[in-house]
């Protein structure tokens, strides 16, 4: 027994007198027993336990009232409901945006615009959906959605498993024969005592139903039941509650003088909840919308970049390895599509296309000051650099590598260890942030040089009055092939190349290391 029941006893003994806790117990029982005599409502026969016909009666009433309330929720949940409420309170403006907000429409406007100016256009949209809850609105909702939640509880309680125990011969909503009611022993009733009320004692009732029978009678083109019933219903349970009868009945059915009710009145707040579901619902569609843009953009940019070459995955770091991860509840390698096409993009056109017009432009151009060719130079050294170092990356992930032979040694056993697992994800979690960098640095300096490689073309226009290289006429015999056409070419497959690798979001967790 907790120290709250301790001292409210030792307290109860102080004004009853005698220190038997059974001897206070009893007159507790004895006045509660006394109280539920004065009341108006005779349901519990005190000497023998029994809970009356009257009882049984007064339930029955109520479910006769309210059976075709129960009839009409049988196919309908509060889910459904709360749509209607929402969806009663829009106004024509916000009934417009709404459906501006399906997935249909959102599709349908997809084809009409990029998926950047499409998530511009569709959130935009939404805000001003949202903007129309105003605090008042939502507050109106909330009240009426709460008032409705409680109206289905308590239509939905099961009175007809209390009524038969009192006439086993009892039908489900049959009302034609009248029931013969007879007295039952009170521990047969008291868990459908108390769960009653704590749906019962969960209507507000000094509320206004009027809105709520009206946007029933919207929904279902009848009223679940005469407002001037449920009025009556309302003001009978109100006379129980506040003579604590069922509380009374319960106490001295259990033999517990110190129960008490567990009334919970809650006012649902449905708003938030709402709002977040379509906003989710419309993240999901632009989401799609942009993976399938990126995913024709890629197509249509590494056919640009690399024409019928064929394109293949690292040794190490790819989907093959992904698969067996994956098995293993893993996450996997995150950047294996970018970096098959870097590592291409650096050995096979870095090391020939650009290294070749890099000898012509920076070692054979004669720059009117040296310094303005340093930034292109140095971009591609870092280039080649980074070449270099998605081999040594790939390599560390073999099976023999630092790293893959942690993942190798450890997979086996890392369902029942979870340091072993933790160990694994820590490599998998420094491989991606490697690839992230490899990827990073490398379009920072693509970018630097094609940026410079553009000042020298725009310097190539203006011939023979150039100033960043005095030598052009002589330089495009070092070419095979027309040197601006040439570096026109280069130019444009850089920038096709940073755009593809843009495509994919690269993320870094740490510095940038290249």
């Amino acid at each position: 027994m907790s120290n709250g029941i301790n001292f409210f006893q030792a307290l109860l003994s102080s004004i009853f007198g005698g220190n038997d806790p059974d001897a206070v117990k009893r007159k507790l029982l004895k006045s509660i027993a006394k109280s539920l005599s004065r009341t108006k409502f005779h349901f519990y026969k005190i000497n023998s336990k029994e809970v009356e016909p009257a009882f049984a009666k007064f339930f029955y009433d109520i479910y006769k009232a309210i059976s075709p309330a129960q009839s009409m929720f049988q196919n309908t949940s509060l889910a459904s409901l709360k749509q209607v409420v929402i969806s009663s309170s829009l106004s024509d403006k916000q009934h417009a945006l709404l459906a501006d907000l399906t997935e249909e429409s959102i599709r349908e406007l997809a084809n009409t615009v990029s998926a950047k100016d499409l998530r511009k256009q569709v959130t935009a949209t939404y805000s001003a959906f949202a903007q129309g809850f105003t605090s008042q609105k939502t507050a109106a909702i909330d009240v009426l959605y709460s008032k409705l939640v409680a109206f289905y509880n308590f239509c939905t309680y099961d009175f007809y498993v209390m009524i038969k125990k009192f006439d086993t011969s009892l039908h489900e909503r049959n009302f034609s024969i009248l029931p013969k009611f007879r007295a039952v022993d009170g521990e047969r009733v008291e868990e459908e005592l108390k769960n009653f009320t704590s749906v019962a004692w969960a209507i507000p009732m000094d509320a206004t139903w009027d809105d709520m029978f009206d946007l029933m009678k919207k929904i279902k083109g009848v009223e679940p039941i005469a407002p001037n019933i449920w009025k009556k219903i309302i003001a009978r349970l109100r006379s129980v509650k506040d003579e604590s009868v069922f509380e009374m009945m319960i106490q001295l059915i259990s033999e517990d003088p110190l129960y008490k009710e567990k009334i919970r009145v809650e006012t649902q707040h449905i708003m938030d909840g709402y709002l977040q579901e379509i906003k989710r619902q419309m993240e999901n569609v632009l989401e799609d919308v942009k993976e399938q843009e990126n995913k024709v953009n890629t197509e249509k940019l590494v056919n640009q970049v690399f024409g019928t070459l064929n394109i293949e995955p690292l040794k190490n770091y790819n989907d093959e390895i992904n698969e067996i991860l994956n098995k293993k509840s893993f996450k996997g390698y995150q950047y294996t599509e970018p970096v098959k096409y870097l590592k291409l993009f650096l050995m096979d056109y870095a090391k020939k296309d650009i290294r070749d017009l890099s000898d012509i432009i920076l070692v054979r151009g004669e720059w009117s000051n040296q310094q303005m060719s340093t930034p292109m130079s140095e971009a591609l050294h870092r280039l080649l650099n980074i070449s270099d170092a998605i081999i040594k990356f790939d390599e560390k992930l073999a099976e023999n590598g630092e790293w893959g032979m942690k993942i190798k040694t450890l997979l086996p056993r890392c369902e029942r260890d979870k340091e072993a697992r933790n160990i694994i994800n820590m490599v998998i979690g420094d491989a991606n942030d490697e690839a992230a960098q490899l990827i990073t640095g490398a379009v920072k300096y693509l970018i630097i040089y094609d940026k410079n490689l553009k000042n020298a073309l725009e310097d190539f226009m203006k011939v023979p009055h150039s100033q960043l290289i005095v030598n052009w006429s002589d330089l495009d015999r070092f070419s095979e092939g027309n040197l601006k056409t040439k570096s026109v070419s280069i130019y444009k497959t850089i920038f096709s190349f940073v755009q593809l690798m843009q495509l994919f979001n690269v993320q870094l967790k740490t510095s940038p290391r290249y």
